[in-house]
């Protein structure tokens, strides 16, 4: 499948350019926000050729399709089906609906979640200045050793360490430019204040009020430096909110000379005396409780905190918490002149690595052919340091695996940790981060430690994960054997059954979601079409979900748009699980209400898994709920 078709199947399952409000793409997953979440077709985006996995939550919704390929998919979503890049619409109901959802993310998330958009744009400039000065330190220790020698060598070995250090000697500048940008203050007032925070004059005002240790000046309260990027952080942050509250109250005419001035020289005087030495005092206390760890002379304190670090990475990752270590990253990389924690870390990924190769085994001996195609896809981007796909699409959709997998990335962790790997950055994870490494006594040991990493959740998931867990189960969708012919279904309504032509949302009117009928009603009552249960009952109350006694699966939509109400006008008679028969209440209508607001409560009702069904639909009657057949399913 091309990358225009995988996208193409994507909107139409996505329900169509009209449901989706925001696109977006990370490294490996393009992220969605959408309307209306029953309009989406789930479980063929998950068998979709090309998805390697998916994760739902809320009206948002992640596909993972790897590095590379995701980057060219949403570009063509967005180009040539136009769906939205991102931002609030003019609809205020959708807006609001979207700005609920934020609002129910964790504060201490959101804050880490701030964080990690800071470093997000500079993790390539990391990775590159990581290598330029990785080959540099690698081409003097080559010259001091003399393996190589002359002119040329040198030359070489400065133009690299050049490199490196025109983006970390002034990575407290970039991270206050980008600062800015996140927390809404000028870009370059941001910069500023990072420039302020390694500037030589620090040093004489701190001699000037008796803050700077002459004895030991890395001990002073206020030295070039103190507080770093934390400090810098903090530092846009009050300078964010300095600026915008003397902007309200500047007049136009005199904004560009008063504003920028007053907030700089405030925002300065505050970042210098007070957040500078506290944020010093606080990113000390961090480096030095690592450094304990990481230096400690006890063996035992070194193996079993680089085991739980690697083992615990993967489900800090998925509870968020992982965007609160990128500053501790950037102070180890400032006040140690490498970064220690990377390294064990990156043996996480290792791990799933070595847990999805054994799931392989076991799906093959199993003939689960699908997750071997998932996990083939998945396996390269894997042993590169993306683990996305191999987690969304293997190891956490089974269970197991996903901890095993980070128990095998201990014993990674653990030699890492012993052997005291340093990187010179941070980045991608596995054998790409190799380069990033100190010295090659530091590379090699980071190469070990992924084998470990790889072995180890090999073995621990082949002992634990038994082939029953892998087999594929033969569900309904997958190949029709479960539904019984002539499964009928009756009318939910009294009123008239039309065809989904007629029906004004092309997600349904193109049978998008699957064929079926749809009602015009005057009165006030749903009921259930079939004998079943009721599977699925929408947040909003607008759409219901059955399957009934034979396994067809069933949807009512009801009304059109239905979905920005938030379930006024709606009273649920039954409940999620609850066994139904036909003719059975399931939903009351308030009418005036829906007059009022002028809704179209044109019904779909939609068989969902009909794919390798033959569905007789009869349209154009008049029927009476309960009582007039309208669709009948046969093999």
């Amino acid at each position: 499948m091309t990358n225009l078709e995988l996208a193409k199947q994507i909107v139409t399952l996505l329900g169509g350019p009209g449901n989706v409000t925001k696109t977006a793409h990370c490294m490996t997953r393009l992220r969605v926000t959408v309307k209306d979440v029953d309009r989406v077709d789930t479980k063929s985006l998950k068998r979709l050729e090309g998805v390697l996995g998916l994760v739902v939550e809320g009206n948002s919704l992640q596909i993972v399709l790897g590095p590379g390929k995701v980057k060219k998919v949403t570009d063509l979503c967005i180009e040539e089906f136009k769906l939205p890049k991102g931002g609030n619409t003019n609809d205020w109901q959708e807006n609001k609906s979207r700005i609920k959802e934020g609002q129910k993310e964790n504060k201490f998330k959101r804050i880490l979640k701030l964080i990690s958009e800071i470093f997000v744009p500079l993790i390539p400039a990391i990775i590159a200045a990581g290598l330029f000065n990785g080959f540099a330190s690698l081409l003097a220790q080559m010259m001091a050793d003399g393996v190589v020698s002359g002119s040329f060598f040198t030359m070489l070995q400065l133009i690299l360490s050049l490199l490196g250090n025109a983006f970390l000697g002034y990575f407290a500048i970039y991270t206050g430019i980008y600062a800015a940008q996140v927390f809404g203050a000028t870009p370059a007032f941001g910069g500023m204040i990072g420039a302020i925070s390694i500037g030589a004059n620090v040093v004489e005002i701190s001699k000037m009020v008796g803050l700077y240790n002459e004895a030991e000046p890395l001990e002073s309260i206020l030295t070039t430096g103190k507080g770093g990027i934390i400090g810098v952080i903090f530092g846009v942050w009050l300078l964010s909110i300095i600026e915008k509250n003397i902007r309200k109250h500047v007049p136009d005419v005199l904004d560009l000379i008063v504003t920028p001035f007053v907030s700089l020289l405030i925002a300065g005087v505050l970042f210098i005396f007070v957040i500078m030495p506290v944020a010093g005092f606080a990113s000390d206390a961090l480096v030095s409780g690592l450094t304990l760890i990481i230096n400690s002379t006890h063996p035992f304190v070194r193996v079993v905190s680089g085991f739980l670090l690697a083992a615990l990475f993967l489900p800090m990752v998925l509870l968020g918490l992982h965007h609160g270590l990128i500053p501790i990253y950037a102070i180890q990389l400032e006040q140690m002149g490498g970064v220690s924690l990377f390294p064990v870390l990156a043996m996480g990924g290792a791990g799933q690595v070595g847990a999805a190769i054994a799931i392989y085994f076991i799906a093959k001996k199993v003939g689960n052919e699908r997750l071997k195609t998932i996990i083939t896809g998945a396996l390269p981007a894997g042993f590169l340091g993306v683990g996305e796909p191999l987690i969304y699409g293997v190891t956490l959709p089974l269970g197991k695996p996903f901890i095993t997998a980070g128990i095998g990335a201990g014993f990674g962790g653990a030699y890492i940790m012993l052997t005291h790997v340093m990187s010179n950055a941070w980045g991608p994870s596995g054998l790409v981060a190799i380069p990033l490494m100190q010295g090659v006594t530091g590379m090699l040991n980071f190469l070990i430690g992924l084998c470990i990493s790889y072995v180890g959740g090999f073995i621990i998931t082949k002992l634990f994960v038994h082939d029953k867990e892998v087999k594929e189960e033969e569900d309904i969708e997958a190949d029709g054997e479960a539904i019984k012919s002539n499964s009928k279904l009756f009318a939910p309504v009294d009123g008239q059954c039309i065809a989904l032509s007629q029906v004004q949302d092309n997600v349904f009117a193109s049978r998008m979601m699957g064929d079926g009928v749809a009602f015009c009603f005057e009165g006030s009552e749903i009921v259930s079409p079939c004998d079943g249960k009721v599977c699925m009952i929408a947040g909003t109350k607008h759409a219901i979900g059955l399957i009934d006694d034979d396994g067809v699966e069933i949807l009512i939509h009801i009304g059109l748009n239905t979905v920005e109400l938030n379930g006024q006008g709606f009273t649920m008679q039954v409940q999620e699980g609850q066994a139904v028969k036909i003719g059975d209440p399931l939903v009351h209508l308030d009418r005036d209400f829906f007059r009022s607001k002028k809704i179209d409560l044109t019904t779909p009702m939609i068989v969902t898994n009909g794919m390798n069904m033959r569905i007789v639909t009869h349209t154009g009657i008049a029927v009476e709920k309960g009582v007039t057949e309208v669709i009948r399913c046969e093999n």
